[in-house]
């Protein structure tokens, strides 16, 4: 449609030869390598547990109790799923303020890397419309349209109540979101807060099973030897 409109001799909204320019352009190495990143975080919580097998079982052969083996297992595991957390969500206090389409102009975006950032623009509706008790909002900025991704500490119930007391009453206010981009198939935030201009601030907790998770491996590890 590009080319015929080229050929008819009428504008065109985007020049996709130089989208096609750009992209022969992009660092194919790092590319590569940010996906080899992202496949070593996905399992990077497996991999502790497996390298802790793999230390309690030395320790085991050398003299050491057979617990040393789950124990050490549990403790690998633990921290990884905590390394997991600080790179999936860093420091969001270092967000910095962009739009949708700056973020969405980045070719190097992870699905699991999160970019701490921070967006102003208008909540124009819920992530799945028509869902009465859905949790995710659609934040609406000058550039463009995403979603935003809510957490509750409570889990999946609390996701429930949030979407079925409190979501729709978000639709239309104007609100500063902070959280961490990703873009897989599609684009979202993370969402950690949400300040409203309506007096009230929307907290989200996407770390939070993580972290409990990550520490409650490594105390049971450590406990584990003196509970049997």
């Amino acid at each position: 449609m590009s080319n015929y409109a080229e050929q008819m001799g009428l504008e065109t909204e985007f020049d996709l030869a130089l989208v096609v320019r750009e992209g022969n352009q992009l660092n194919k190495k790092k590319l590569y390598g940010n996906f080899a990143l992202d496949v070593l975080l996905f399992t990077v919580d497996i991999l502790g547990a497996v390298v802790g097998l793999l230390i309690g079982f030395i320790g085991f052969k050398l003299g050491g109790s057979i617990k040393l083996i789950p124990s050490m297992a549990l403790i690998g595991f633990g921290l990884g799923t905590l390394v997991k957390m600080f790179v999936m969500f860093p420091d969001f206090k270092r967000a910095t303020a962009t739009n949708i389409l700056a973020l969405m102009s980045d070719p190097y975006a992870s699905p699991l890397r999160g970019q701490a950032v921070k967006i102003e623009g208008q909540i124009i509706g819920r992530g799945d419309a028509g869902y009465k008790f859905g949790s995710d909002l659609k934040l609406q900025d000058e550039t463009g349209m995403i979603y935003l991704q809510y957490a509750s500490r409570f889990g999946p119930l609390g996701n429930f109540l949030f979407g079925l007391s409190q979501a729709e009453n978000q639709v239309g206010a104007k609100v500063t979101a902070v959280g961490w981009f990703r873009r897989g198939m599609a684009p979202w935030v993370d969402l950690m807060q949400m300040d409203t201009d309506r007096g009230w601030d929307v907290k989200s907790y996407h770390r939070f099973w993580l972290l409990v998770l990550g520490f409650g491996s490594i105390v049971l590890g450590f406990v584990f030897p003196s509970l049997f």
